[in-house]
């Protein structure tokens, strides 16, 4: 196996990042004002479209950076431009997508156009023709979606949010398949991405994920809601960052050529679902809520996080991949834990919340045993 260098992840990447600290706040705040509860299908529309733009955006700049970043001036002044775009999209994505619809999609098309015209300079820049094969690609993808965010600011709204999210949707799918050397699209000498960085950039978002979660179960430490399901909702959340960072910090094999478009992709269910789970959390213990709902967040939530993170198991170390049998009793376990909360949720909120933290544990005791497991052969 050929020893892959770890590209270094600069502190102006980390700086851009910072950026979606309050684009995920923002994101997660539409569903979390709801009507007892219950989230409204508008409200879960905005929230998927709003993900899928905003997270899709950060991929293919982190992808650009991977492959052909250099920390140089021009790409980080390119960075600064989509943060200024991205604090206005996100300060206003929260709010009546009919009145804030320019204030939201104008500056997403602005950070598609900034994306185009880094591969384009890129493009006449290198030299390498495998190279030049994938920017080629990203041209089409990118002109595409910059034309359709564009052009759907002409319309009102009720039209020019479908060409927005046709848009959206096609050049969210089309990096997966005309990035793929396998397909024929782009020079077979394409060289790999750096794994180990594309890794830690993907966990790093994960991480701010899970600190927007950390903010949503806030309330239930202060001095008037504390008490031992406090405890049990924080360590719910820890055994599934312990869940996730078994795998990808203990399980995944980074020396590895690959494309990485499985790993990108698996993190969208990953962050949909922690996102989900954030407000179930926040809903729990909350006698104004309604606790249906909640269950259906909660365990919907759980299964995509699981479902994104055994999608890396094609990843992981020889002699350390996923047994069928093992991922099985993962869902199994979600589950048995979904049919328990149906059962008891018109009970109390101390029942949801204890099942929620036993089969949490439970999924955890599973990664860590497993590894532990394997760590001592």
């Amino acid at each position: 196996m050929p020893f892959i260098k770890h590209k270094k992840v600069e502190l102006t990447e980390l700086f851009y990042d910072l950026v979606y600290v309050y684009t995920i706040s923002q994101l997660t705040s539409i569903i979390h004002h709801s009507h007892q509860g219950v989230v409204s299908l508008q409200s879960f529309f905005n929230f998927s479209v709003g993900l899928i733009i905003f997270v899709n955006s950060w991929m293919v700049q982190t992808v650009f950076t991977n492959r052909f970043g250099s920390n140089s001036l021009r790409n980080i002044i390119f960075m600064f431009l989509q943060m200024i775009c991205l604090l206005v999209a996100s300060s206003a994505v929260a709010g009546e997508w009919q009145t804030s619809f320019v204030w939201i999609f104008l500056p997403m098309a602005m950070i598609s156009l900034l994306l185009l015209v880094q591969y384009i300079l890129e493009y006449f820049q290198t030299s390498n023709d495998a190279d030049r094969s994938l920017m080629k690609q990203f041209f089409y993808i990118l002109g595409l979606r910059s034309v359709m965010l564009f052009l759907s600011l002409f319309f009102p709204y009720e039209i020019g949010i479908w060409i927005a999210l046709v848009g959206i949707l096609t050049t969210w799918l089309l990096p997966g398949l005309l990035s793929d050397p396998n397909r024929g699209f782009v020079s077979a000498d394409l060289n790999p991405v750096n794994f180990p960085h594309l890794m830690e950039r993907l966990s790093l978002l994960v991480i701010i994920t899970f600190g927007e979660s950390l903010i949503g179960i806030s309330e239930h430490f202060s001095p008037e809601n504390f008490s031992w399901e406090s405890i049990a909702i924080f360590i719910t959340l820890t055994n599934l960052f312990m869940v996730y960072i078994v795998e990808v910090d203990h399980l995944l094999d980074v020396e590895r050529e690959e494309t990485g478009i499985c790993a990108i992709y698996s993190h969208y269910p990953i962050l949909f679902g922690l996102s989900l789970i954030t407000i179930a959390l926040s809903f729990f213990g909350n006698s104004d809520m309604n606790a249906q709902y909640t269950v259906f967040y909660f365990y919907g939530g759980l299964v995509l996080f699981i479902l994104g993170l055994l999608q890396h198991n094609v990843y992981n170390k020889q002699g350390r991949i996923l047994s069928k049998q093992f991922q099985s009793t993962q869902l199994l376990l979600i589950s048995i834990g979904f049919g328990i909360s149906l059962l008891v949720f018109t009970q109390s909120w101390s029942w949801l919340i204890g099942t929620s933290l036993i089969v949490t544990s439970l999924m955890m005791i599973g990664f860590v045993g497993m590894n532990l497991g394997h760590s001592a052969e």
